[in-house]
């Protein structure tokens, strides 16, 4: 997929640089034809629909002098994400009425649990929803809740925007060495990728264990439960129904993990939900 719109873009990158351009009769026709081509091999897989969007916009940033390319790339870009009147697959528009249709079950699930978490400590949501647009894209590309990838976030790294010490970059994922200090969009994008990957790899693993509902627009406490002890928890004699690190996911959930300083998966997931819910919907 990414060697195909290097392929089709290779006519529009070694050209002269202009101050101000203005499209051709055939940059217009090769666009149509380029649009033509990605909606056939996305065919209705929204990973491979995020996947050329971002790489557009990889190109934009390291084609930037190039005017007649920048405009052939955010025709595109703009087609993917958009562009509603003419792409009904446009990115934009499949979130917007996943989000529609998911709202009400969603609040329901908020309120069936948000009355057990604490709310002593302080809204840890300040740093954790600036960058929401970029999660939730991919979440959805990859049919995950973005409250749940927000929260593991927060509860591996608090949200952290820089390559930690440890190497394992802000999701903390082992079996990676991403270096350290400061952090690029581009490589913070790929730990929400590797995060993504690495998630439905121990689903995978686990399937025949699993039950209930994981997905964009779709969750339960079971299943929550579930990627926790998967995720970080630990399994307890080989059931990932009871983790064997209830702290990660219930800290500060009810008066049994009161005293942490911050909050587990669960409540983390709640309090991100509420603010989806609130300023997304």
């Amino acid at each position: 997929m990414k060697k195909f719109l290097f392929a089709c873009l290779a006519s529009f990158i070694f050209v002269s640089f202009s101050f101000a351009y203005t499209p051709t009769f055939q940059d217009t026709a090769t666009l149509t034809s380029l649009k033509w081509q990605m909606d056939a091999l996305i065919a209705d897989d929204n990973i491979d629909l995020w996947s050329f969007y971002s790489q557009i916009v990889n190109l934009q940033d390291e084609y930037s002098w190039d005017d007649r390319l920048n405009y052939m790339l955010e025709d595109l870009k703009y087609y993917l994400y958009s562009d509603t009147k003419n792409n009904k697959n446009a990115l934009s528009k499949q979130k917007s009425d996943a989000k529609a249709t998911s709202k009400d079950a969603k609040l329901e699930f908020l309120n069936d649990y948000k009355d057990w978490f604490s709310t002593q400590i302080e809204n840890p949501l300040k740093n954790c929803t600036w960058r929401y647009r970029t999660l939730d894209d991919i979440s959805f590309a990859y049919d995950f809740p973005t409250a749940l990838t927000i929260a593991t976030w927060y509860r591996e790294s608090s949200c952290a925007y820089y390559l930690p010490s440890n190497g394992d970059w802000p999701f903390q994922i082992l079996s990676k060495d991403y270096g350290t200090g400061e952090i690029t969009p581009k490589q913070f994008i790929q730990t929400i990728v590797d995060f993504m990957e690495f998630s439905k790899n121990k689903f995978a693993r686990y399937d025949w264990q699993l039950s209930g509902n994981l997905s964009y627009n779709n969750f339960d406490k079971t299943w929550i439960l579930n990627f926790a002890a998967l995720y970080n928890g630990g399994v307890k004699s080989g059931n990932i129904i009871e983790p064997n690190n209830p702290k990660y996911t219930f800290e500060w959930y009810g008066d049994d993990f009161s005293g942490a300083k911050k909050y587990g998966i669960f409540p983390q997931m709640l309090k991100v939900l509420e603010w989806e819910l609130e300023n997304e919907y």
